[in-house]
């Protein structure tokens, strides 16, 4: 009889992983049920009691006599986990075939045969299973919110009911796409400037490290009166190389605390408060926000969802405590008779521009087609801020840092000038 290594979440939240005897992945799948475990991965052991080639060996390995298994610390290090792009493929691939009226679960066998990630698989399996016994499929992806989030879930449900599955898995899946697109384009205009900055501040650090020790000896035995930006060069100079671990030390610890402290409330509203007031890029965030903020409504409300529903969704998708905290006092007062454009207006975080268009969206009946409006001319504000940053950051950087690089040189060769001019005179 085949051996599955398993991985679940009890009824308590607990995880649990353990290796057992099945005739078949679904009957395992059943008696976990039964004892109130979700099964999060199942993968048939390589090695079954009885196997030869090492086989006394493999089973003491396995089993042993104690109960100890390796394969669920082994599986940690030889299954991967599972990206977006894998999730967004699978939804293509699911719209194609329901909008070929191709039926559910041969739909979802179809899939699983093209996905190559041994969890995915996995995943896909339990939801194919939990369809051909019942379950819907938003009840189904419910059970794997890592995989399928409340935005998803919702979106899939309203499609049910409504009799568009496909229409709303190809929505879905181009929703993911449009997201995924954006984020690529955030981190890769950040990520140059990042780069820029890091190499010039690395080569001051070299300069002050290594070049200007051996000018300062050069200095001690010259003797006389240094000018004054060489003075102050050598002092920086001398604290980085005698204090270079209490600075090494310093933002390590620093790192660290603020780490703990933005995994606070306070602390996450905090940071994504700065955020939004940067300089250069808090525009970049805060259109960002607004961007995913205005798509995922207008995506689940063309799709059924009411507002209320929809909102809970949004919210904790626009990545920013701060249009978190105030879509979700919106949601309370909305539940208690207000309206989503008078709240956000009393809020003040969101631009005149997004109030004007919900309140004629709300008015007219149709917020869903402003929302799309909004969304669409906050994605193209978005990549034009994008184009401006990259564009004048660069340069920016650069000017700072020769203008740094450019006082280290200058201090240096003062002194040795004043020495020329003494010697001359």
């Amino acid at each position: 009889m085949p051996r599955f290594q398993y991985e679940a979440i009890t009824n308590t939240g607990v995880s649990v992983s353990n290796t057992e005897e099945a005739n078949s992945r679904a009957e395992l799948i059943t008696r976990l049920k039964v004892r109130g475990y979700w099964p999060t991965l199942i993968e048939q052991s390589e090695l079954s009691p009885g196997d030869s080639v090492n086989g006394a060996t493999g089973e003491a390995l396995s089993e042993g006599t104690t109960g100890f298994s390796l394969q669920p610390i082994l599986s940690q290090f030889t299954l991967r986990g599972i990206k977006s792009r894998e999730v967004e493929f699978f939804t293509y691939q699911m719209a194609t075939l329901v909008n070929a009226h191709i039926p559910l679960v041969r739909s979802l066998e179809i899939t699983l045969n093209q996905v190559k990630n041994p969890r995915l698989r996995s995943i896909i399996e339990q939801i194919k299973y939990d369809v051909e016994h019942g379950s819907t499929l938003a009840d189904a992806l419910a059970q794997h919110p890592k995989q399928f989030a409340d935005l998803y879930t919702s979106m899939i449900r309203a499609g049910e009911a409504s009799g568009g599955l496909g229409e709303v898995l190809q929505r879905l899946a181009e929703f993911a796409e449009r997201q995924r697109n954006l984020t690529n384009e955030v981190v890769s205009a950040l990520f140059y400037p990042i780069i820029l900055m890091g190499m010039s501040v690395s080569a001051v650090a070299l300069l002050m490290v290594l070049v200007v020790p051996k000018f300062t000896a050069m200095f001690d035995a010259m003797g006389g009166e240094l000018p004054g930006a060489t003075q102050l060069l050598i002092g920086v100079a001398d604290f980085t190389s005698s204090y270079w671990w209490a600075v090494s030390g310093g933002i390590v610890i620093a790192t660290i605390l603020g780490r703990q402290f933005a995994q606070t409330d306070s602390g996450e509203v905090f940071f994504d408060r700065i955020k939004l007031r940067l300089p250069i890029f808090g525009q970049v965030f805060s259109t960002f926000a607004i961007v995913r903020f205005t798509r995922t409504m207008a995506t689940l409300l063309e799709n059924g969802v009411v507002l209320l529903p929809a909102l809970s969704v949004a919210k904790d998708t626009v990545g920013n405590r701060v249009y978190k905290d105030t879509i979700a006092k919106a949601e309370a007062q909305i539940e208690a008779g207000s309206t989503l454009a008078y709240e956000l207006e009393q809020d003040g975080s969101f631009p005149d521009l997004v109030i004007h268009m919900v309140t004629i969206g709300e008015e007219s009946g149709a917020p869903e087609q402003m929302l799309t409006k909004l969304s669409e001319y906050y994605d193209a504000e978005v990549r034009k801020t994008l184009e401006r940053i990259t564009g004048s950051l660069g340069p920016l950087v650069i000017l700072v840092m020769g203008l740094i690089i450019g006082f280290i040189a200058v201090a240096m060769m003062l002194p040795i000038f004043d020495a020329s001019s003494m010697i001359g005179g």
